[in-house]
């Protein structure tokens, strides 16, 4: 066999088998064709989108739900109801604000800061669980989103902005006013 021809062999089997050995990781099923959610809470995508979506636990037993949420329309959109089931598909007792929560077009707004919309879970919600939350909105499609309930304790700085982590619900959430 001749230097040259011996050179191009040579060639194209280091061509065949770097080809072989780097699709080995490439099937339908490899790592990088997982959608990887670093943070503890859920994200939903829509019409309107709703990221790390989570509730917190309050030390009453209740939990404050707590995520960022995208009007992506280009008209404004308006939060109309937030419907939380158990893993049992048990209806739990949301308390909301007094007033529908108006979501601007291509703006992110966070749910459960003291000062928006804060969505409270009277009882039932414990940390650890999984929910099911339900966001109804007025001119889209609602959002079902499987939430992780966490513990406040656990990451407490990581929650100082959530409401409810004094023991105290805001005074604009429908309820509020009896419980305390």
């Amino acid at each position: 066999m001749s230097p040259v021809r011996r050179r191009l062999s040579a060639a194209a089997l280091a061509v065949t088998a770097g080809l072989t050995l780097t699709a080995c990781g490439t099937s339908f099923g490899a790592q990088t064709n997982k959608v990887y959610q670093p943070a503890v809470g859920a994200n939903e995508r829509g019409e309107v989108e709703a990221h790390n979506t989570q509730l917190v636990g309050n030390a009453d037993g209740s939990a404050t739900l707590s995520a960022a949420v995208v009007n992506t329309l280009d008209e404004e959109q308006t939060l109309l109801s937030v419907e939380v089931e158990d893993a049992e598909g048990q209806s739990l007792t949301v308390r909301a604000p007094k007033a529908a929560l108006p979501l601007s077009p291509q703006l992110l707004t966070t749910l459960g800061s003291d000062g928006s919309g804060v969505y409270v879970v009277a009882e039932g919600a414990e940390p650890g669980d999984y929910v099911t939350v339900t966001l109804t909105f007025s001119e889209s499609s609602p959002l079902t989103i499987e939430t992780p309930v966490v513990a406040r304790a656990e990451h407490a700085e990581e929650y100082e902005d959530v409401a409810g982590g004094d023991g105290l619900v805001p005074s604009d959430v429908s309820g509020a006013d009896e419980e305390q």
